[in-house]
């Protein structure tokens, strides 16, 4: 079992440090399942709420920008700031410790994995969807190719909350995340000829 332990502010600063501890060893391929799978479940878990709209366009700006700049050389990317998902957000130690999320993932080399998300008691929706950009921002700096791929999955995301169940549905909790691997694929098989598998 691999868990993802994030640890939030106690305060609701402005430029937010959240702390990302990593116990066991996820392959690199396995992030980008478990972030959509993280996605899928706080987006379900948020429903209506303002906070949901908020982290879907955080991120639908984010991959806008970041989609045309996926196939220049990943040193310049990142030089020009583009990898940062949340400008404001810093990972990091934090001072002042508050509410954490804990991400468990399971499953054998075979098969998707299983993620599970607890949550601290009275943790606020805003924190939640946090823990998703915070997650997403530390696969981004230890992952090249999560990094190119994200923004590849947050629009295949958008384009199925928008055109086949909105994110407040149950299905979609599994639905998305396989819609929008299926759209990755799609895309990389488009620009690689069709070598991609």
């Amino acid at each position: 079992m691999v868990t993802f332990k994030l640890t939030l502010p106690a305060s609701s600063p402005d430029s937010p440090v959240v702390s990302v501890a990593e116990e066991g060893d996820l392959p690199e391929y396995g992030q980008v399942w478990v972030w959509d799978m993280l996605l899928a479940q706080t987006l379900f878990d948020l429903g209506d709420d303002v906070a949901a709209d908020e982290l879907k366009e955080i991120l639908d700006l984010w991959a806008v920008n970041m989609s045309s700049k996926i196939h220049q050389p990943y040193d310049h990317i990142r030089s020009k700031g583009h990898t940062e998902i949340r400008e404001d957000l810093t990972l990091g130690d934090v001072e002042s410790p508050g509410n954490e999320v804990t991400i468990g993932v399971t499953g054998s080399a075979q098969e998707m994995p299983s993620v599970t998300v607890g949550y601290s008691e009275g943790i606020t929706t805003r924190e939640k969807a946090l823990a998703v950009i915070a997650l997403a921002q530390h696969f981004v700096n230890h992952n090249e190719l999560f990094a190119k791929e994200l923004p590849i999955h947050v629009l295949a995301f958008r384009k199925y909350y928008a055109d086949v169940r909105a994110h407040t549905e149950p299905e979609s909790v599994e639905e998305a995340p396989l819609f929008a691997i299926q759209k990755a694929l799609e895309y990389y098989n488009s620009v690689t000829g069709g070598t991609m598998q």
